[in-house]
């Protein structure tokens, strides 16, 4: 049987859909239809049906799932012996982490790693959808707010503050809110996607239930161009807003979230020598920027 046939597959019953299925594989909608057709052909028998919801599988394509789970482990941890005997001391390691966090926080440190660990090649994974270490779509994860469900190792290393920020210019015109009851007064710029952005949206809504909402954005890209512009305040994380002299934070002392950042891998590959210095290299970054990630205010 085909590994890459099964990894596909697999990919298509995490996904729910060949569309999915391609984005989580970096391919083409036809190439993922075709693996799962050869396959099905190759076993005489159909391994999905389409739902409501998008595909589902059969009761043969989850006995398959079963078998192609077992497979899926059993060349990780092939990989991972094979690795920490010494026969591969260098390579290339799949970092997923947010956008922001890449940008804002992890970027400016990667010079110093690279001058470190020349012969490791990191791949930032930026992707908006949760990545799968099982399929190795990647090889460490950041994930804010929970660990996940894939039995990774890891721990929290830091704490991601959320702060509300609004641009001089809009200070100028309309002031800051002081009290609950002065957000009436003022525009804000929401989540559209509440989805990804679940826990932030929810804190948004809620403290600042008495704004005018002006826009919603998807992206945080697109709301720190909105509060720049002066549209309104805006929920984003201190390492961007306090990133910007243009902008300044509303009740720096009182307004302020935190959410756990997890660093995670999986057993079968943590020890390995390139694995193992870019979690050192992230959790000695977390430790000495601990205060810029939770936008600690400096007593002026």
């Amino acid at each position: 049987m085909d590994w890459e046939q099964c990894r596909t597959f697999l990919a298509v019953a995490e996904a729910g859909s060949y569309l999915g299925a391609a984005r989580r594989l970096r391919t083409s909608h036809p190439t993922v239809s075709r693996a799962v057709a050869a396959l099905e052909t190759q076993l005489g028998t159909k391994l999905f049906a389409r739902g409501n919801d998008g595909l589902v599988l059969t009761p043969q394509g989850e006995r398959l799932r079963e078998h192609a789970e077992v497979m899926a482990a059993a060349a990780l941890r092939a990989e991972a012996e094979v690795s920490a005997r010494g026969m591969r001391a260098r390579g290339r390691v799949r970092l997923s982490i947010g956008p922001t966090l890449a940008a804002y926080w992890l970027m400016p440190h990667m010079a110093t790693f690279l001058g470190r660990h020349p012969d490791v090649e990191i791949e930032l994974v930026t992707h908006p959808f949760p990545v799968s270490v099982r399929r190795r779509e990647a090889d460490i994860v950041l994930r804010i707010f929970q660990a996940g469900d894939e039995n990774l190792i890891g721990r929290k290393i830091a704490r991601l503050g959320v702060g509300f920020y609004v641009s001089r210019a809009y200070v100028a015109r309309h002031s800051l809110p002081e009290s609950r009851e002065e957000w009436q007064d003022h525009q804000i710029i929401g989540f559209a996607d509440k989805a990804s952005n679940a826990e932030l949206g929810r804190w948004s809504d809620h403290v600042a239930r008495r704004a005018t909402v002006a826009m919603r954005c998807s992206s945080q890209a697109d709301m720190l161009a909105a509060v720049r512009a002066g549209i309104g305040i805006c929920a984003m994380s201190c390492i961007v807003g306090d990133a910007h002299d243009d902008l300044v934070r509303v009740a720096p002392n009182k307004l302020a979230g935190l959410s756990d950042i997890w660093l995670l891998a999986h057993p079968d590959l943590v020890e390995l020598p390139p694995m193992r210095a870019v979690i050192d290299f992230v959790t000695a970054c977390a430790r000495l920027d601990r205060d810029r990630l939770r936008g600690v205010v400096s007593p002026s």
